[in-house]
């Protein structure tokens, strides 16, 4: 099991690994060729349609690896839940994109970014056919890590040729969710194929009764993209397009840091399910080490990613900024604070808790975004880092105690 972990926690890491090189290059690109205003607008539209896939995924990545997992090998188990899953995502990217569209060319919503959204929704269909949650149940997260390659190739290319002047700010995120549609899709065919399961359109009562299933699992996932990504279009209301690109660019990193814990919990989830029903002693072990491991590992990069600041933010943004690398010395600990509630997380996520899960989450939403709001009217970009971490820590405080109260171990 630990083999199997590990192997999944690299090829996660892979995965962040060529995200992070890609960044490395398209950051600068767009920072310069779309100059600040149209950089900070393009990430407020990507915020939008990043907190819309939240609703298309709907909690399947939070409890479909483990339902999946559990299976033991039954491909008519296996193709069935694959399928139903994979048709209400479809269903809800749909519904959404046509909601959104009615909001931007029928209410005159989004105005500042009405065409960068509306582009941005390719997204969405690309978020539905992500076979995440198969690769992970299964423990196949390799194949993923050749996708993910694949797609920000593609991707890094597309911005070299398309984007060059601050007008084409509306082709980034729909270059983005392009390639990523293309890979997901060719990636779902090879799970099909290689597993030999076979598509078929579900009914509508079999999408109800996923939606009314999940329920739960995408309430709590709703409030952890609040409490996660919510502060920017926060922010956005009380500075500048300048300020709010210069912090955009601080952000990018951190969250693409941020994604270590979750990692982890991926990485570990299916093995500690299994544990989980066979032996609860050994469950508490494998947690503890992978805990104390996470935290160790976060503090780390934490530290070096805080010490080295106005060197990432230089190369970045290809020039140095010094507000950028202020906040970033302030968002990288965010991984640490994040991995905190990881032990807490996997408890909840094997007793299928999703009750506890959804009234903390939503606890920490809701206080998230009252400290967000005054920290981003008094201090700005500064008061919403800061805010950040004071949120991850009481979500930490509040899973725990819940978790006391329901007498979870």
């Amino acid at each position: 099991m630990k083999s199997v972990s590990f192997a999944n926690f690299f090829h996660l890491s892979l995965n962040q690994g060529v995200n992070v090189l890609v960044a490395l290059v398209v950051t600068p690109l767009l920072y310069q060729n779309l100059g600040e205003a149209q950089f900070g607008l393009v990430g407020l539209g990507l915020t939008v349609v990043m907190f819309l896939s939240v609703l298309v995924n709907y909690g399947f990545h939070l409890n479909g690896p483990k339902r999946l997992a559990l299976t033991c090998g039954d491909t008519n188990k296996q193709q069935a839940l694959i399928n139903e899953i994979i048709i209400t995502k479809l269903t809800l990217s749909v519904v959404l994109s046509l909601l959104i569209l009615i909001a931007i060319y029928g209410l005159n919503l989004f105005i500042d970014y009405s065409s960068i959204l509306a582009l941005s929704l390719v997204i969405l269909v690309g978020e539905a056919l992500y076979p995440m949650f198969i690769l992970q149940g299964l423990d196949k997260l390799s194949i993923l890590s050749i996708g993910n390659a694949i797609s920000k190739l593609f991707y890094l290319i597309a911005v070299v040729l398309v984007i060059k002047e601050s007008k084409d700010a509306k082709w980034v995120n729909f270059l983005f969710g392009t390639t990523s549609l293309v890979v997901n899709l060719v990636l779902l065919v090879l799970v099909y194929r290689k597993w030999r399961l076979k598509f078929y359109w579900g009914n509508v009562l079999i999408v109800l009764l996923r939606i009314r299933e999940n329920f739960q699992f995408f309430l709590s996932t709703i409030g952890g993209h609040v409490s996660v990504h919510g502060g920017l279009l926060i922010l956005s209301n009380f500075v500048s397009d300048v300020e709010l690109g210069r912090y955009n660019l601080a952000q990018r990193v951190a969250f693409l840091l941020r994604m270590i814990p979750v990692f982890l919990a991926q990485s570990i989830l299916q093995n500690a399910s299994r544990l989980y029903d066979e032996d609860i002693s050994g469950f508490n072990k494998y947690l503890y080490k992978a805990y104390k491991g996470g935290l160790v590992l976060t503090f780390a990069v934490g530290l070096g990613f805080a010490l080295l600041s106005p060197y990432i933010i230089l190369i970045l943004g290809g020039e140095y900024v010094d507000y950028s690398a202020n906040v970033l010395r302030i968002l990288c600990f965010i991984p640490f604070f994040g991995m905190l509630n990881i032990a807490n997380m996997i408890k909840i996520l094997v007793a299928e808790r999703k009750e506890i899960l959804a009234k903390a989450t939503w606890i920490t939403a809701i206080f998230m975004l009252v400290i967000a709001m005054l920290g981003s009217y008094y201090f700005g970009g500064y008061g919403l880092a800061v805010t950040l971490l004071i949120a991850e820590l009481f979500s930490f405080i509040v899973h725990y105690l819940f978790l006391k109260k329901a007498a979870i171990e």
